[in-house]
């Protein structure tokens, strides 16, 4: 019987983890090493390929071909102090160390497209594959003060995309992306209270030798699917507006089973089914362009981008976890759990410099987000507490190769939770509260102060083939088109046999016309005839 107490006890806890472990606003912002200086300012300004997924409109106003890799490092710092026991409520006074994740680091967030024109002047396209800007890696002590809530959590989530663009001249232009969801992992573990005793004891404290145990819920979703649509409009050289949607709800169906730490318990013939939902989203955003002179004269100095995103988180009212197997003959029940999320905006703020076009530009920007977990529901798996950011980065290069450094803070806020606010709860399956805890609701699991804060670390290379291929070909077409001059002929060794010169031979002259021949002599006259000389008179 205790066997089967215990399996009952970890497959039902398990209902409740992934209510918590998917909580609104999840994504830290934003992806991209452009966004992370920009603050996430990217509906307008997105003036690399991460346009496939801020507003892939702004792929149509690419040219050539183009490759871009981005990887972003997450360095994240969470602890928890759980709130101290009182004899009069729980028949003991015992307080609790703070515990901290010791997973620092979270390197997993790689951005990478190939896109192209393919000899188009009004179109773009593009194809790549990238991962949420969150932190899928948490590890907590087994059975420590906030076991009740989270011991270890292992997700991964990736999105595989091929996007198409089309604009009118330089004014308009609009886009989408289809996405394929690929949650390659869920793995989930809280330490979970499988009593079954009728007394109404509650165990507030984690123990590894008691009825507790460690369950693991371990998932995953290969076939989701969605979509994003982008526009932008130019109606003034100085000025662009845009919009862009994940119009689509993400509707995952993650299956798998369990595992628990306790060899007693029989669960390899579980298997386990659940429904998460990632929620539509809306970003709008205005953009002015401080651009001086005209035509091929034109100078952009800096642009200013002020954007607004929604997320529907609200949407999200129950998950709802079933299961099909059965221990000793109980075949077991099917689970919904009730949430509270709020939906959540966010304000971005971000500014480009063209220091030195096209070789250097430096940006900085900032952004504030709404709260996605009430007070009540704070929890350590995605911490989705009121917070900002501030950011900066540049971007250098030429020739074709650029590479860009983004680095952005979060500032989250700080969070305390008292025992009568707290609504996640250790899970008693079989002896629910409050029926079963003498009026009481059961032991809070995220009772204490939450800290929490994140550095984002994002590397950019973007490789322009027509502008690289470009200056190759004109530097060959330089080098064919410039005159050599012919080295001086040297001088033969003396005593030295003077090689024939390899002279063209001359063509042979024509034939001389035949000399006349010398005319005869003249003869010579006659002699003149005296004259006689006159008679005398």
């Amino acid at each position: 019987m205790l066997r089967f107490v215990r399996a009952s006890a970890f497959v039902t806890t398990l209902g409740a983890i992934p209510a918590t472990a998917w909580a609104g606003g999840f994504e830290v912002p934003d992806t991209g090493a452009r966004a992370a200086g920009r603050g996430g300012a990217m509906v307008i300004g997105a003036e690399d390929e991460t346009a496939m997924h801020y507003n892939p409109g702004l792929l149509a106003r690419r040219r050539g071909t183009r490759l871009l890799y981005n990887h972003n490092l997450v360095f994240h710092s969470a602890e928890f102090t759980r709130e101290p026991l009182r004899a009069e409520i729980w028949g003991v006074d015992q307080s609790f160390d703070t515990v901290k994740d010791a997973r620092k680091l979270f390197p997993l967030g790689l951005f990478a497209v190939v896109a192209t024109d393919f000899g188009l002047e009004n179109w773009g396209f593009a194809a790549g594959v990238y991962g949420p800007s969150a932190v899928g890696r948490h590890d907590y002590p087994e059975y420590g003060p906030q076991s009740f809530m989270l011991t270890d959590m292992n997700v991964l989530l990736a999105y595989y995309n091929i996007a198409a663009a089309w604009k009118f001249k330089d004014v308009f232009g609009i886009g989408a992306t289809f996405q394929w969801v690929d949650l390659i992992q869920m793995n989930y573990a809280i330490v979970a209270d499988s009593t079954a005793t009728v007394d109404g004891t509650l165990n507030p404290v984690p123990d590894a030798t008691s009825t507790q145990l460690t369950t693991e819920l371990r998932l995953k979703d290969r076939t989701a699917a969605t979509g994003i649509l982008g526009l932008w409009y130019r109606p003034h050289r100085r000025v662009e507006i845009g919009a862009s949607s994940r119009f689509v709800p993400v509707f995952l169906k993650p299956k798998g089973g369990v595992a628990v730490d306790k060899e007693t318990v029989v669960t390899r013939d579980i298997k386990a089914e659940m429904s998460l939902t990632l929620p539509a989203n809306l970003r709008v955003g205005a953009r002015y362009i401080h651009e001086v002179g005209e035509g091929d004269d034109a100078r952009r100095w800096f642009d200013l981008e002020l954007d607004v995103v929604y997320e529907n988180w609200a949407v999200v009212d129950t998950f709802d976890l079933k299961f099909d197997g059965a221990i000793n003959g109980q075949e077991l029940e099917n689970l919904q759990i009730e949430k509270s999320w709020k939906d959540t905006v966010s304000l971005r703020l971000g500014s480009d410099i063209y220091a030195l076009p096209p070789w250097l530009t430096v940006r900085a920007g900032g952004f504030w987000e709404s709260p996605t977990q009430p007070n009540s529901h704070s929890h350590l798996d995605f911490p989705a507490f009121m917070r900002g950011g501030i950011g900066a980065g540049l971007t250098a290069g030429g020739k074709g190769v650029y590479f860009t450094v983004g680095y952005m803070h979060v500032f989250q806020e700080k969070r305390s939770v008292s025992e009568a606010e707290g609504k996640v709860f250790q899970q008693r399956p079989l002896r629910p509260c409050p029926g079963d805890c003498n009026g009481l609701s059961g032991v809070p699991a995220n009772a204490g102060t939450f800290r929490s804060s994140y550095d984002l670390l994002n590397l950019g290379l973007e490789i322009r083939f027509r502008e690289l291929l470009g200056d190759r070909r004109a530097r060959k077409q330089r080098k064919a088109s410039t005159p050599t001059t012919p080295a001086p002929r040297s001088e033969p060794e003396p005593n030295a046999t003077p090689e024939p010169a390899n002279e063209p031979t001359p063509e042979p002259a024509p034939p001389a016309e035949p000399t006349p021949e010398p005319a005869p002599p003249a003869e010579p006259a006659p002699p003149a005839e005296p004259t006689p000389e006159p008679a005398p008179p």
